[in-house]
């Protein structure tokens, strides 16, 4: 039963970073934006990890290990690109161009990361 509840909480958090919202005014607000999707995303990702890994003698609600894999390569790409979006706007020597591209980035880091999440098979 806990297994469920962690499931569900895990399934209700990921929907919430995927909700549409206005679209940031600034390169800043786009990183804080994301910054907060990511927490949600790694929410869900580390929820799925805890639960204890398939196996042939251990029914759902479990996690697949090459998956798990997946989330925490996905987790260090997503983290790396957003360290670097926000010191990219937070650098007053940087470029728009260039910070805005590090927010791109970072965007799409997050979005991979955000379909595995989504991915993971659980209820909604």
């Amino acid at each position: 039963m806990k297994h469920l509840i962690v499931l569900a909480l895990a399934a209700s958090l990921a929907g919430c970073a995927s909700m549409p919202s206005a679209a940031p005014d600034t390169p800043q607000q786009a990183v804080y934006a994301a910054k907060s999707a990511y927490a949600t995303a790694l929410t869900a990702a580390v929820a799925y990890k805890k639960l204890p890994a398939c196996s042939a003698t251990r029914p759902a609600p479990c996690s697949q290990p090459a998956l798990v894999q997946q989330l925490q390569r996905a987790d260090i790409v997503a983290a790396a690109s957003l360290d670097a979006a926000e010191a990219a706007v937070r650098t007053p020597l940087v470029s728009p161009t260039a910070a805005g591209r590090a927010v791109q980035a970072a965007q799409a880091a997050l979005s991979a990361m955000n379909a595995l999440v989504t991915g993971l098979g659980v209820t909604q």
